[in-house]
């Protein structure tokens, strides 16, 4: 019989946890297997002395066995390069990341070809803030997602879990949060924020073209929700135009610049060894608008033709 109202709560309801951080997520679902897992991992991975890495220091602090699968330079997945990966070793999980915001465009193939090798997926979405909003479907394949809200939101912590899977053991998370995330779920309008940083996404690709010497990673595609703008720098001089825009009173990222120690060792990955050399990151945060945009990429032409001169 038809009830007034809805009182199943587990009807169209959404497994999700709340950690003081993403790392502390992935470390979560990393410590929920009944034995230690081996795990497959992308070849660009960074790390700091200030935070260390988010994705390896919980492979290090489970002394977990991994290996590595090969990206391409525009850190986009070639299928035939993740199977041998795959076929190399007897892996448990797997890791695809969403790069500054920017979905694999072909991750429905690689989660597929992960299926068939038995392997649970875990997709990082630290860079990629999509949850309840309408641009990207990004973090919807793997049996578990996992997000930074500190990178989207105007606050100095916070980590969210989604469990796609209910069929696998629920991650128990050990590092709590010091408020309850939950409310910024309804406190922001994502779904602006998603815009506005596409929008200023959309606007560096119209401009960095005009920079000599600098390219894009990638420019805009359907799913991407972008955490910042990567940019190449040409010819060796990122760490020199870096400098000279700090003393220009600019203060820019360079994520993943210093790879960890087994992907440095290992001359195979040189092609992100490359990469991390030459990437510089620009802001597309809510808070950024076109003008600064364009007095942004004038400094940088600026900053060039200064350093080549």
């Amino acid at each position: 019989m038809i009830l007034n109202t809805a009182t199943d709560v587990q009807n169209f309801s959404r497994n999700i946890s709340f950690a003081e951080s993403a790392r502390a997520c992935w470390w979560a679902v990393l410590n929920s297997f009944p034995e230690k897992p081996r795990v497959l991992l992308p070849n660009y991975i960074g790390i700091t002395d200030r935070e260390g890495s988010g994705i390896f220091d919980p492979i290090t602090d489970l002394a977990l066995d991994y290996g590595f699968y090969e990206l391409d330079d525009d850190l986009s997945i070639k299928p035939e390069k993740l199977e041998a990966a795959m076929a190399n070793d007897n892996y448990d999980v797997v890791l695809f990341v969403h790069y500054f915001g920017l979905k694999i465009q072909n991750i429905e193939a690689v989660v597929d070809l992960a299926r068939r090798h038995e392997l649970v997926v875990v997709e990082d979405c630290a860079h990629l803030y999509n949850y309840n909003t309408v641009e990207s479907d990004a973090g919807s394949f793997g049996d578990f997602t996992f997000f930074s809200l500190h990178k989207n939101f105007p606050m100095p912590e916070g980590g969210m879990l989604l469990q796609n899977n209910q069929d696998l053991k629920k991650p128990e998370i050990q590092t709590q949060a010091t408020r309850d995330f939950s409310e910024v779920l309804f406190a922001y309008n994502a779904q602006a924020i998603v815009e506005k940083r596409i929008e200023n996404y959309k606007a560096y690709d119209r401009l960095i073209p005009q920079v000599a010497g600098v390219r894009p990673l990638r420019n805009y595609k359907s799913g991407d929700v972008p955490h910042n703008y990567p940019i190449v720098i040409n010819g060796g001089l990122r760490e020199s135009l870096y400098f000279w825009l700090i003393d220009n009173d600019v203060r820019l990222m360079a994520l993943y610049y210093r790879l960890i120690d087994p992907i440095l060792a290992n001359t195979a990955h040189k092609n992100m060894h490359q990469l991390a050399n030459d990437i510089l990151n620009l802001p597309v945060h809510q808070d950024t608008d076109e003008k600064d945009i364009v007095q942004l990429v004038e400094l940088i032409n600026k900053g060039i033709k200064a350093i080549t001169a």
